[in-house]
């Protein structure tokens, strides 16, 4: 490995991840404020404090790795071993930003799924925009990642949490068309368009665009008790898949 191309590999690796770090933080910021401003019970937001200690962490190591890729490449003894060292160390950097920056598409998904839960205003649809920002950033800025790639990373242990992030999964099916998320017997699908549909073995619901997220999560979390599912077997069975169109 040329030492310019692994010192560049590493400092743009430190530099997605602290991009990551620092829109995910502002998220979760925001996520806080605004799920404590309605009327009623705050919206929960399962998961957030896992996902920030997961992403100051992750930050943190890809920082610490690209600082010893620096170190490794000032030796002047650039012996195979070492030449074989930081090309592992510049890998795990890469990875450690990839993960960065899923922790932080974790998070904006929570968020679409509390403002769901949430009354209109233009906090709110700052927070949206903010959230898409996220997901499908400008053009330069980084690339987008769909929710099959991602996969689905469930923390519900409460009733009323499961509508929030069922809320989220939705607002990124709605963003990536013509994905199919399984729970188990209940599936939701968007196809090209942006109708969504909930199919259960009762039949099937469809939600036309614009949908009112709060609808469709709040009647899935409703199939999902009725089929007898229970928080743990929701968490462990949720897969995301590409639709028919697309595989």
């Amino acid at each position: 490995m040329v030492q310019g191309d692994a010192r560049e590999r590493a400092n743009a690796a430190a530099l997605r991840a602290a991009r990551g770090w620092l829109l995910g933080i502002g998220l979760a910021g925001q996520v806080e404020e605004l799920r404590f401003e309605g009327e009623d019970d705050p919206v929960p937001a399962p998961g957030l404090p896992k996902l920030l200690d997961r992403l100051e962490k992750d930050f943190h190591d890809v920082c610490d790795l690209s600082d010893r890729v620096a170190i490794l490449l000032r030796d002047p003894e650039q012996t195979p071993e070492r030449v074989a060292r930081i090309a592992v160390e510049v890998d795990a950097t890469e990875e450690g930003a990839d993960e960065t920056e899923r922790v932080a598409r974790r998070i904006a998904q929570l968020a679409f799924g509390v403002s769901s839960g949430l009354r209109p205003s233009e906090r709110v649809q700052r927070l949206d925009r903010a959230a898409v920002a996220v997901l499908h950033p400008p053009r330069g800025i980084g690339r987008p990642v769909g929710l099959v790639n991602d996969g689905i990373e469930l923390f519900t242990r409460h009733a009323p949490q499961l509508p929030v992030e069922l809320g989220g999964i939705i607002c990124r099916m709605l963003i990536d068309r013509n994905v199919n998320v399984r729970f188990g017997g209940v599936t939701l699908r968007v196809g090209r368009g942006a109708t969504l549909h909930l199919i259960t073995g009762e039949g099937a619901t469809a939600w036309e665009s614009p949908v009112q997220v709060s609808d469709p999560a709040n009647a899935t979390a409703t199939a999902l008790k009725l089929a007898g599912k229970s928080l743990k077997h929701i968490r462990a069975t949720a897969v995301a898949e590409w639709g028919d169109s697309r595989t």
